[in-house]
């Protein structure tokens, strides 16, 4: 039960974001561009996909991605949204995924296996610490794995033109 408890407290318990540039040069970024983007960028339609890449430069009203098939143009306009993959991992979220699951598989078990048995019958109680002290941290070493290996996308704001739109206003009567 403890170590659910500190899987927990571990999970929701995450760093600050404050201070940290979203888009920077070198950031894994991607982005899923909006249908109309103003044809400035050559091999990007909505139906393929999100485009991934590495940030090449950012100007004041795009930036430049460099992805398998080459350097892309993307003007802000155009980004529908707009994720960065931060050097942070999803292993909180996968060692507490898998330490639940952990827990729940190995308490079930324990449940099923020793309920009809009178010589080796054990009580709700017991079947729960059984899961805690073996499921729990089984599966949660099993997901910090699976957390390791899959990439920690955190979507961040558009930045919006550093240019100063002139506002139009008409009365009709």
């Amino acid at each position: 039960m403890l170590t659910v408890l500190a899987l927990l407290a571990a999970i929701t318990t995450t760093p600050s974001g404050e201070g940290r540039q979203p888009l920077r040069e070198g950031a894994r970024v991607r982005a899923l561009i909006a249908k109309g983007d103003g044809g400035t960028s050559p091999t990007i339609s909505l139906g393929q996909g999100p485009l991934v890449g590495r940030v090449v430069s950012v100007q004041g009203e795009s930036m430049t991605v460099a992805t398998s098939q080459g350097a892309v143009v993307i003007p802000f306009k155009g980004i529908a949204r707009l994720e960065v993959n931060h050097r942070s991992r999803n292993l909180k979220r996968g060692a507490l995924i898998g330490g639940l699951v952990g827990f729940a598989v190995m308490t079930t078990i324990s449940i099923a296996a020793f309920a009809g048995d009178d010589d080796y019958a054990i009580s709700t109680g017991e079947s729960l610490a059984i899961g805690a002290v073996l499921g729990a941290p089984t599966g949660g070493v099993i997901g910090l794995g699976v957390g390791a290996l899959l990439p920690a996308w955190h979507s961040v704001p558009v930045p919006v033109s550093q240019r100063v739109a002139a506002l139009k206003f008409t009365i009709r009567f």
